[in-house]
């Protein structure tokens, strides 16, 4: 395993922190893990799963959702995102909204150590909820209000190997 500079990771770490603080309460969303929530609660939970080995050059690993797939880095941020632990074979995401409404991406993503974080070209693709019957198309995340919708996901390491 190679050692990550210790300064470089921490400036990493409250960088993503202090946008996700920003992004989350932009839209009022909160993320407990997958205990136990309200009952009559409106979210989205799932389990993501990682195949393969966490590339040494990884920066971040992480869920997240859209209103729709982005085309450009300026056309779409997402509506939240969690952040997988350091090394991880699994981890668990929730999100709570104020509403329901429908996303057109939620995606496991990898970004390149130095990579930055709003520049949605540099994200890898490792998988993505698909459309029924079209595993290529992102299928539409439809939360009702008053539902916890659960959706799993896996994210793919070899799909961040250079061309």
């Amino acid at each position: 395993m190679v050692e990550k500079n210790s300064s470089a990771r921490t400036g990493l770490v409250l960088t993503c922190l202090l946008a996700g603080g920003l992004l989350l309460g932009a839209v009022g969303a909160c993320d407990h893990g997958l205990g136990p929530v309200g009952r009559g609660s409106t979210g989205l939970q799932g389990r993501v799963t990682l195949i393969g080995d966490w590339p040494p050059d990884t920066g971040i690993v992480a869920v997240a959702l859209f209103k729709q797939k982005p085309a450009t880095s300026e056309s779409d941020l997402p509506v939240v995102y969690k952040q997988a632990p350091a090394d991880s074979a699994w981890f668990n995401y929730l999100w709570e909204f104020s509403t329901g409404g429908s996303f057109g991406y939620l995606v496991v993503a990898w970004l390149k150590e130095g990579d930055k974080l709003f520049d949605l070209d540099a994200w890898v693709e490792l998988g993505f909820y698909a459309a029924p019957g079209s595993p290529d198309e992102p299928g539409e995340v439809l939360i009702t209000p008053g539902e916890i919708r659960r959706i799993d996901l896996t994210g793919d390491f070899s799909k961040c190997t250079a061309p």
